[in-house]
C-alpha cells in the first residue's frame, strides 16, 4: 500500500518523528524533499521506474520533491522537444493519465522558468508538451493504448 511504501521511504530517508507520514501525505519537510529528489535524480537506491511514482502523487510532499527534482535540470536555451527528451531520459514516465500529466506539468513549469520568453504561459508549455507526447505515441506506438495527457481544447 502507499502507506507502507511511504513508511519504507521514511525509514530510508531517516526522517524523524516530526516528519510523520500519514495516509500517503507528508508534512511539509523541505529538507526531506531535497534529500529524496537528489537520490531520485542520481538513482541512489532507486530505479528509473521508481522516479515517476514519487513525482506524480497529488500531495504537498510529492510536489516539493518534484520541484526539487526538476531543479537538477537546466533547460535554458533548449527547445521544448530537446528539453523533454533530456527530462525523459532520466526516468520512466509511468502511471495513470492524471499521474503522468502531473509529472509533465512539473516539467512544463520548470521549462518556462529556464526559458521565460519561449512560450506565452505555463499552460501553453504544458499543452505543447502533451501534444509532443501524444505525437510521439502515435508515431512510435505503444503496446495497447496509453493516454499521456488529456488535452483540453
Amino acid at each position: 500500500t502507499d502507506s507502507e511504501l511511504d513508511q519504507n521511504l521514511s525509514d530510508r530517508l531517516g526522517l524523524g518523528s516530526s516528519d510523520t507520514l500519514t495516509n500517503g501525505s507528508h508534512r511539509g519537510d523541505v529538507a526531506a524533499a531535497k534529500r529524496l529528489a537528489k537520490r531520485l535524480f542520481h538513482l541512489d537506491g532507486f530505479r528509473k521506474s521508481d522516479v515517476s511514482r514519487h513525482l506524480s502523487k497529488n500531495n504537498d510532499f510529492s510536489r516539493m520533491v518534484a520541484e526539487e527534482y526538476l531543479s537538477f535540470f537546466s533547460f535554458t536555451g533548449l527547445t521544448l522537444d530537446q528539453a523533454l527528451r533530456t527530462f525523459l531520459r532520466q526516468f520512466a514516465l509511468m502511471g495513470e493519465t492524471q499521474e503522468r500529466e502531473r509529472v509533465l506539468s512539473h516539467f512544463s513549469r520548470r521549462y518556462l522558468e529556464c526559458n521565460p520568453k519561449a512560450l506565452p504561459s505555463e499552460d501553453a508549455a504544458h499543452t505543447l508538451t502533451c501534444a509532443l507526447m501524444l505525437l510521439n505515441t502515435d508515431l512510435y506506438g505503444q503496446v495497447g493504448t496509453i493516454e499521456v495527457c488529456e488535452l483540453k481544447h
